[in-house]
């Protein structure tokens, strides 16, 4: 009787154990899901905090390839604005460009060559060194994930920062950075500069088992890599899925990022865990979802018109290439809107083609395309079809070339395009081609150009 007894305490147990192992990836999963949701349609998760979220999708690996390179896209672009934009802008912090530095080595792309911008060497410099020691730790850590050396005097700080008593955020950013010295330049005399902040930072745990904050909770078990006796990681983990939403989130964009990597036992020093000589980024459709000659009719769709997917974990993506082999019927109406539409080609422009098209009122400028594609060869295109619209990699012969930052630049202007006077980008179309509606007299400018 004893002995059933204590077998069946020993099953519950066990079982307590397993079920608690878990609960994090449960909850992880329902966060991860919820960060996607937050994508916009460019996307990308808005301007300030795209950079952390694709970290994290990066560094778990979540969603498609091409899902990734898409937002990994947006990012690019909106960091290559924000550059153009300083003398309109308010002037990118350290800590933001420590954050962009990041997620450009997690999509393998070298933050000290970014379109003639050394966001590294931005860093480095010294009149650019903030005085926050939490801000100044997140900005070494960039620059130790990029492989740049770091200079005496920011390591001596460094140094200063590990044997002083600080708040959880620059005592685990200088863990994470001294961690990172030691393993990017395999400097083992620095084990011994660990020791004080680990042991201080471990000891700022609470009796609830937080850090403080979720975010200072998320950079603490990013930082402690092995529970010991001073700290428990349970309780903070505990502490962590208490604070979640019923919709998965850890209140928002970047503290949900945050958290996510805690909680899948990733951390910002694992960018450079990522194997950028596996696979180039510029990952192509399979080879099925290309479908020659076909023309794609917006909603509802012909009978005849054959598709062919490729589906993945939640989405469905569909890779369309439109001919001028097919006809798209036009139905006329009482108000016409009439709109031109050019192509170049090169950002000194060694192709220049326009097209006058003529549409229904409340037509989009995908319609304007499938109408230019039926007129003129020219104007022949490939796009990918999510659920939320189509995205146009291909016009005129010429594909997007991420490896080579050549994209299609989709500009809404008051008048035709002039060479002599090349559009700014604040004059990019602010929505996609589905849901940009059309308006009489407006010009539209496809520019395949190197940002």
């Amino acid at each position: 009787m004893m002995a059933n007894c204590l077998l069946t305490y020993l099953v519950a147990l066990v079982s307590c154990v397993l079920s608690a192992d878990h609960l994090p990836l449960n909850e992880t999963k329902r966060a991860l899901e919820w960060l996607l949701t937050q994508r916009q349609k460019d996307w990308g998760w808005g301007i300030y905090d795209t950079p952390q979220a694709l970290l994290t999708v990066q560094l778990t690996q979540t969603g498609s390839p091409i899902e990734r390179q898409l937002s990994a896209k947006q990012m690019e672009i909106d960091l290559v604005l924000q550059l153009w934009r300083h003398h309109d802008t308010p002037a990118m912090t350290p800590a933001t460009m420590a954050l962009y530095s990041m997620a450009l080595s997690s999509i393998c792309q070298d933050p000290r060559q970014f379109h003639g911008h050394d966001l590294i060497g931005s860093l480095l410099h010294p009149a650019h060194e903030p005085e926050s020691d939490s801000e100044f730790t997140l900005c070494a850590l960039a620059v130790c994930n990029s492989g740049a050396h770091i200079r005496k005097k920011p390591l001596r700080r460094l140094l200063n920062i590990a044997n002083s008593k600080h708040t959880v955020d620059s005592l685990a950013g200088v863990v994470l950075a001294v961690q990172c010295i030691m393993k990017v330049h395999r400097n083992r005399n620095m084990q011994h500069y660990l020791e004080k902040p680990t042991l201080a930072l471990a000891r700022l745990q609470q009796a609830d088992g937080g850090f403080g904050s979720l975010h200072g909770t998320a950079y603490a078990l990013q930082a402690l890599s092995e529970e010991n006796d001073s700290w428990n990681r349970s309780a903070a983990v505990s502490w962590l899925l208490n604070h979640q939403g019923p919709d998965g989130a850890f209140f928002d964009v970047p503290t949900t990022s945050e958290v996510i990597l805690a909680l899948a036992q990733k951390s910002l020093m694992s960018v450079r865990e990522l194997d950028c000589d596996a696979a180039p980024l510029d990952v192509e459709p399979p080879a099925a979802a290309i479908i020659p000659n076909l023309k794609v009719i917006p909603t509802p769709k012909p009978n005849n018109t054959k598709t062919n997917t490729t589906l993945n974990k939640t989405k469905k993506v569909k890779t369309v290439v439109v001919s001028t082999n097919t006809v798209v019927p036009v139905t006329a109406a009482e108000e016409d809107v009439t709109v031109t539409y050019t192509l170049w080609v090169g950002s000194n422009v060694t192709e220049n083609h326009t097209i006058s098209i003529v549409v229904q009122y409340n037509s989009t400028f995908y319609n304007v395309m499938q109408l230019a594609a039926q007129k003129d060869s020219h104007y022949v295109f490939s796009a990918n079809e999510w659920p939320n619209g189509h995205y146009v990699h291909t016009l005129a012969g010429f594909k997007e070339q991420p490896m080579s930052y050549h994209y299609w630049l989709l500009y809404r202007l008051p008048s035709l395009p002039d060479l002599n006077n090349p559009p700014g980008n604040q004059l990019v179309a602010p929505t996609g081609v589905d849901d940009l509606i059309v308006q009489d007299n407006e010009h539209y400018l496809f520019w395949y150009k190197k940002l």
